[in-house]
């Protein structure tokens, strides 16, 4: 019985951070698979965007970048190379490699996103949008 409680108020305590962080997010996200290319230095990482907004994304990735550090990032968008200038905001490290609810990676901030890109969102967010 105890554990049931611990589970639910650890769940609850989830949820309630989950909340925090969407409303800190001035645009809306939307979940996406595409691949990356992060340029860092002098060294080339791979991950996948998960989800994407006008502003941000969220970068699935086992290298921790350090917050705060400015780089190169390269998509590709609808059959087209897409470099995206961008910002880490933040760092998720999964607790454990195994049953773990947390995607590793980096919620990256855009400094200069390209129309192609805008338009890019903005086809996700009118096809996520459901008519009656």
């Amino acid at each position: 019985m105890a554990t049931t409680a611990y589970k639910t108020i650890e769940g609850l305590m989830h949820d309630e951070r989950l909340d925090t962080q969407m409303e800190r997010r001035a645009d809306e996200r939307f979940p996406d698979n595409l691949q990356a290319r992060l340029f860092f230095g002098n060294m080339i990482y791979s991950g996948k965007v998960t989800n994407l907004s006008k502003k941000g994304m969220f970068v699935s990735t086992n290298v921790r970048f350090p917050v705060n550090t400015e780089f190169m990032m390269v998509v590709m968008l609808n059959k087209r190379t897409l470099k995206l200038p961008i910002k880490v905001r933040r760092a998720v490290k999964r607790e454990s490699a195994y049953n773990s609810k947390t995607d590793c990676g980096i919620g990256v901030e855009l400094l200069d996103a390209p129309r192609n890109y805008l338009d890019y969102v903005g086809t996700r967010k009118s096809s996520m949008q459901v008519s009656y």
